[in-house]
This record gives C-alpha cells, structure tokens and sequence, in this order.
C-alpha cells in the first residue's frame, strides 16, 4: 500500500518541482546608477522628494504599494556616495541599488 501511495504522489512531487521557478539577477553591459529608498511611512515621503530634488536626483518613481521611491545618482556623484547620503536622511530605512531580476 505505502509503494501504490508513492508511486501515485511521486509524479505529482516531479512536476512541483519543475515547476518552480529561480530569480537570478541579471547582468547588464552598463551598471544602473538608480537608487531605491525605502522610508518611514510614519514621516511620509514629501520630505524625502523635497531633499532628493535638492541634493540633483530624479525621482523615477513613487511606489504605491511599497514605502519607496526610486531616484537617479545625480550625475558628478557616485553610487556609494549617494547611498551614504540618503542613508543619513532622517526616516530612510534603507538604500538599495537598483538591479534588474529575472524570474526562470
């Protein structure tokens, strides 16, 4: 009975399986010099759109569903550089680059 059993759910197990799918980031010629802020939503963004103007970045765009916004390395500055700053801005939670993924 225990082999019938496995031999039924065995094939069900193999195309679980096959069917999952991997994210792997995907590697480009040129590096993205975008940023992804992820703030506070207790202080809001207004604030962070206001220093993102100032400090020369874009913003590309304002997340809905998400507390982020993704703003461009003004141009002159690096990545790290930017990161550092909008890292010490007050409600940032974090600063990510931005990357491209791909779903396999």
């Amino acid at each position: 009975m225990k082999r019938f059993i496995f031999r039924l759910f065995l094939p069900l197990l193999l195309a679980a399986v096959s069917s999952c799918t991997s994210v792997r980031n995907v590697a480009n010629d040129m590096p993205c010099e975008n940023l992804i802020i992820f703030y506070d939503p207790a202080a809001g963004n207004a604030a962070l759109l206001e220093i993102a103007k100032s400090y020369g970045s874009e913003v590309i765009y304002i997340y809905q569903n998400i507390n982020a916004i993704a703003v461009t390395v003004p141009a002159g500055r690096t990545v790290s550089a930017a990161k550092e700053y909008y890292g010490d801005v007050k409600g940032v939670l974090s600063v990510s680059e931005d990357r491209r993924l791909q779903l396999d």
